[in-house]
């Protein structure tokens, strides 16, 4: 399929509610959707990223600590950068 033909669905009327949804998300990102194709190094899910956030998601549920907004913040700031040092060698994880 090409970008072309992908266009030209979205170009389209459609009187199905869930599909005049489904090609809104599809051409809000149309920019988005062939990064992965254009740039071999990006991966085309986001299981990665899933996995990597998968212990804090656990965590914050646990502690119930972070339900305010500046804690939650802060907690991700801190796991988001620490997240980054691990993939990148910096530090070890766990």
């Amino acid at each position: 399929m090409t970008r072309e033909v992908l266009r030209n669905w979205i170009s389209k009327e459609y009187s199905i509610e869930k599909v005049q949804k489904f090609i809104g998300k599809i051409n809000n990102g149309f920019s988005n959707w062939f990064t992965f194709v254009i740039h071999p190094g990006v991966e085309p899910t986001n299981n990665r990223a899933e996995r990597a956030l998968r212990l804090q998601v656990v965590l914050r549920k646990i502690l119930g600590t972070l339900r305010n907004e500046k804690g939650t913040s802060i907690h991700e700031r801190i796991m988001t950068t620490l997240a980054t040092w691990g993939q990148r060698g910096l530090v070890q994880p766990g």
